[in-house]
């Protein structure tokens, strides 16, 4: 073979570097796009609220209503949404969210970097498997403890979704940390 992307090793890694590789590229994709979604949403709302904060009463056009398939109520919903979500927010909450959402989405993008060198086994893959699970789920603590400072909407809108991501970054974070253990045990033992 001309072309070889990662030198040949002769023992495959362990089983649950691959397993927690394939979740750590799946849900890192699925973690990016979220992280993604939300730093684009915080800069449109930001990008498009009035400087008095106050968003114009709806206007909803009969051509784009039967374009987009919705009643001139479901039009009115969406606004008072976004109204709601502009007066319920801190003046400080837009920026962070777009700062803790930047700083996600670049880690979300490593994790799949990282799934990717679990699975084709790398020896510096555990410890840095553990470094970022842990990251993620520190900034999923930081999200929460901004979110549960904001207004009951925000709190109805974030705050499970963010305990779910912190959850399963702690269940990463320990499953990589316990095959990080195992396989230091297994190396000390088969040196005696």
């Amino acid at each position: 073979m001309l072309f070889q992307p990662y030198p040949p090793s002769s023992s495959p890694g362990p089983a649950w570097a691959s397993c927690l590789g394939a979740v750590a590229i799946v849900l890192g994709v699925l973690l990016a796009a979220i992280h993604g979604n939300e730093w684009m949403k915080q800069g449109v709302i930001v990008q498009a609220t009035p400087a008095s904060g106050v968003v114009p009463a709806a206007e909803c056009p009969e051509d784009e209503l039967e374009e987009e398939r919705l009643s001139l109520a479901e039009c009115k919903q969406m606004v008072a949404n976004v109204q709601n979500f502009i007066l319920s927010a801190p003046d400080w909450f837009f920026s962070f969210q777009m700062a803790l959402a930047c700083v996600g989405t670049i880690i979300a993008f490593v994790s799949i970097i990282l799934g990717v060198a679990l699975v084709h086994y790398r020896r510096w893959a555990p410890t840095a498997a553990v470094l970022v699970f842990a990251a993620l789920a520190i900034i999923d603590v930081v999200d929460f403890i901004a979110v549960v400072n904001t207004g009951p909407i925000l709190r109805s809108m974030y705050l499970w979704d963010i305990l779910l991501w912190f959850f399963i970054h702690l269940v990463m974070t320990v499953g990589a940390i316990v095959g990080r253990q195992s396989q230091i045990q297994s190396s000390r033992q088969s040196y005696r």
